[in-house]
């Protein structure tokens, strides 16, 4: 798993569904943990994969695009619908997107009180390229205190330790229109992102 930033789900919010607000974390700097989910990986002979960890910065201004900047596929999302859970609260996020003509279905379980910890699980299906199905994600947030001076809102700081910034991003996406897609920023500086690499 390559770990890189995406656009997020609500990068064409005007065409999306209308739907409940995203919910939105506490403004400063969060850590956030991903893994694969063992049982999923041992059910499809995979090895156990290292957990890899970002950190973001985010405002209220920002957090519509970085709550699910850790999700794979999320441009020109048509559909964005949220929810209550209702055995264990919190919330349910699927989303509805196209990656060039590839329909992608997101589905993002999420738990805790996302002012200093936060934790949940998502899966990506791509329709015309199953390889690049995530399988069950899991990950845990806690907040670090406020972004660090130099940060701006919307900065991710990824495993390989360079820093995009997904907002940013997403304004590109949408001045290009479908030229906006991303490509793989594991390790090769500033550009567009396309998601984890499975």
């Amino acid at each position: 798993m390559v770990l890189t930033a995406v656009p997020a789900a609500q990068a064409n919010a005007s065409a999306a569904k209308k739907a409940a607000p995203l919910p939105a974390r506490k403004t400063g700097l969060w850590e956030v943990t991903l893994r694969g989910e063992g049982l999923t990986l041992k059910r499809s002979g995979q090895a156990p994969q290292a957990a890899q960890t970002v950190q973001q910065c985010t405002s209220a201004e920002a957090e519509p695009v970085m709550l699910l900047s850790i999700v794979p596929g999320q441009e020109n999302c048509r559909e964005v619908r949220v929810g209550r859970r209702a055995k264990g609260g919190g919330h349910d996020i699927r989303t509805v997107c196209h990656v060039h003509d590839n329909r992608v279905d997101s589905h993002m379980e999420l738990q805790g009180d996302l002012q200093s910890a936060y934790s949940g699980a998502f899966e990506v299906k791509y329709s015309q390229t199953p390889l690049r199905n995530t399988g069950r994600m899991v990950f845990e947030g806690r907040w670090l205190g406020p972004c660090r001076s130099g940060q701006r809102p919307g900065d991710m700081v990824l495993p390989n330790g360079v820093t995009v910034n997904v907002v940013d991003d997403r304004k590109r996406a949408e001045s290009r229109g479908s030229e906006g897609h991303g490509h793989d920023h594991g390790g090769h500086g500033r550009g567009s992102h396309e998601g984890h690499g499975h």
